[in-house]
């Protein structure tokens, strides 16, 4: 079993907010362990799906940091539920450098970014400017807001611009309230102003929080889709110096899949990975879970010359 540790680590350029953040880390190690720093996707939690990820990296030796955005899930911040791209990315590197400074619990000069989903962007980002760390890895990953942004319905786009402008004004005047869309929704996408919508959206999403109590919220502010467009991490992916994993499924109904397979032939050091099935089934119970960690797990060993590491025990 690993060693359980919950913490809180005081942001940065965001005034006495602490983000919330787990960390498993490998018993009776004989080696300091390369350690990931695991954040996930749009409005999504830590205990969403990412534990079953960070406990097969530990059964194979390495630490892993697991974090809720602020404003999401253990974090702080008011009003809930308030997504901002820019922060998220703060955030990520506010752990990272926080992972930097624990030495004495894992090799603090081995840091691997992973990134799931929306987390994609961050991790894309990141692998364009921290040129410390010693790989990344992402999964079902949007590289690209403007192309997310365009793969939505027209129908859809009109019913949430009116509810993002207005939660945009309300910003304006108060710090602590929101105008809020559903994460996920059953309906059609064109019928819907929910972010991810229909039978498998739904099916995926309830797979991943079914162990979640009844105060998680499937919602977000509406104004962060005023933003989403302008976010375009992938123009920078040509300047990562490091190895990439990019894990790609068969279709995605969520994220422009095509835009994560320009990462892989835009960054010079990456790798694609194809696995069947769409978004959701990158995660345990879906038909991707166990060809996903698998490469992951035999990707970490190339990167990070882990001895500890051997995939087919894992």
């Amino acid at each position: 079993m690993p060693r359980i540790e919950n913490v809180l680590i005081l942001a940065t350029k965001t005034k006495n907010l602490k983000i919330a953040a787990t960390c498993l880390i490998p018993e009776n190690s004989d080696i300091s362990p390369p350690v990931i720093v695991m954040g996930h996707g749009f409005g999504a939690v830590k205990a969403a799906g990412l534990f079953p990820f960070a406990e097969r990296f530990v059964q194979a030796g390495y630490a892993a940091v697991m974090f809720d955005y602020l404003y999401f899930g253990e974090s702080d911040g008011t009003p809930v539920n308030k997504l901002s791209i820019s922060r998220e990315l703060q955030d990520y590197r506010d752990v990272i450098s926080w992972a930097r400074e624990q030495s004495g619990k894992w090799d603090t000069s081995r840091v691997i970014a992973w990134g799931t989903s929306f987390g994609g962007m961050h991790i894309t980002a990141l692998m364009a400017e921290d040129h410390d760390l010693v790989a990344g890895i992402m999964q079902g990953a949007c590289v690209d807001g403007f192309a997310a942004a365009t793969k939505n319905p027209i129908l859809k786009t009109l019913r949430q611009l009116p509810l993002s402008l207005c939660d945009w004004v309300l910003s304006l005047f108060s710090s602590t309230r929101a105008i809020y869309v559903k994460l996920v929704g059953n309906k059609e996408n064109s019928l819907t102003t929910a972010m991810m919508s229909g039978s498998e959206a739904m099916e995926g999403w309830q797979r991943l929080t079914k162990s979640l109590d009844s105060e998680f919220m499937n919602k977000v502010t509406a104004r962060t889709i005023l933003k989403i467009p302008f976010s375009r991490p992938i123009k920078q992916i040509h300047r990562s110096t490091k190895p990439l994993l990019v894990i790609l499924t068969t279709w995605d109904h969520q994220g422009p899949l095509h835009k994560a397979e320009d990462a892989v032939r835009l960054a010079p050091h990456a790798q694609g990975f194809r696995v069947p099935g769409g978004h959701f089934d990158l995660y345990e119970g879906g038909v991707a879970y166990e060809q996903n960690i698998t490469r992951q797990l035999e990707f970490l060993q190339e990167v990070s010359g882990n001895s500890r590491m051997n995939p087919s025990k894992c």
